[in-house]
């Protein structure tokens, strides 16, 4: 989880009063802590700017990512995630601190949306539901099910060995088509521009930071601006400030916005006529892979 410089406190735990054991000597802080290792266990945490229950979200856990936990107080913990580095404020009762730990993650959610049953029968009331991207430990794939180390069960075909990347990061977007959007969330049950990329980058295998400038500047290779619109490739990842989309090289767009408060995929067109500065106002073109 070290970052380079400069430090950047979304993604280096340091305050005041406290940083992360790792930071010592890089900043001040009146006490340094080691990492407690904590998993997710809540279907969604919300990564919280304040240990508030009002305080704004700017980022968002999935089941089964793996934290560091710098700090327990008043039913609050302050993390960094492990895929990402992204540090705030989580409720407590969204963690596990299992000890012995618990078996790493074998698969990833690959469905939209998939539940989670008791028994293996679908005739069964849920006992909890995964979004895509989730991270599973798998014991057993027994028929059309498959079993979480914890005894629950889980479609088979809705999930993916952790190692077998996709290979379509416009297939796996558009699986989010009408998910709801929602600032700092990572989820099909809402995100925001920069989480549906996030998360569809991390379906092919890749480590993307979390906020769109991070992504601008870091994720994959950055690629010399098409003349035009028309000319963006399936897969390049369009930026420019406040937002960024992903071209299905069909002259159309897929984003997280709000101006229809949802993941839609509309005209290239469409988008820049409504775009201050139109196509101009495209920074970057970056593409994870080819």
């Amino acid at each position: 989880m070290r970052q380079s410089s400069p430090l950047d406190h979304r993604r280096h735990p340091f305050r005041d009063d406290l940083a992360a054991a790792y930071l010592q000597g890089q900043v001040q802080a009146a006490r340094f802590a080691e990492p407690v290792a904590a998993r997710v266990v809540d279907e969604t945490l919300s990564i919280q700017a304040r240990p508030e229950s009002r305080a704004m979200q700017i980022s968002e856990l999935l089941f089964g990512e793996d934290v560091a936990v710098f700090e327990q107080q008043d039913g609050w913990a302050w993390v960094q995630g492990e895929l990402d580095g992204y540090v705030g404020y989580v409720r407590l009762t969204g963690l596990s601190f299992d000890d012995p730990a618990p078996p790493p993650p074998t698969h990833l959610v690959s469905a939209r949306l998939s539940h989670l049953f008791r028994d293996p029968t679908i005739k069964d009331p849920p006992v909890g539901r995964v979004t895509l991207g989730a991270r599973l430990s798998i014991v057993a794939i027994e028929g059309r099910f498959a079993v979480l180390a914890d005894g629950r069960h889980v479609m088979a075909n809705h999930i993916r060995p952790i190692d077998e990347p996709e290979a379509d990061i416009v297939a796996v977007a558009l699986r989010n088509l009408g998910a709801p959007y929602l600032w700092g969330g990572r989820s099909s049950l809402g995100l925001d521009c920069s989480g549906l990329i996030q998360v569809a980058v991390q379906a092919l295998g890749g480590r993307p930071p979390r906020d769109s400038d991070m992504q601008r500047d870091e994720l994959g290779e950055d690629r010399s601006k098409p003349d035009s619109m028309h000319d963006l490739q399936r897969g390049d990842l369009v930026y420019f400030p406040g937002h960024c989309m992903i071209a299905d090289g069909a002259d159309h767009l897929i984003h997280a916005n709000a101006t229809h408060m949802m993941v839609t995929r509309e005209p290239v067109g469409t988008v820049f006529s409504r775009t201050r500065g139109g196509y101009g106002s495209v920074t970057n073109v970056r593409r994870f892979r080819d």
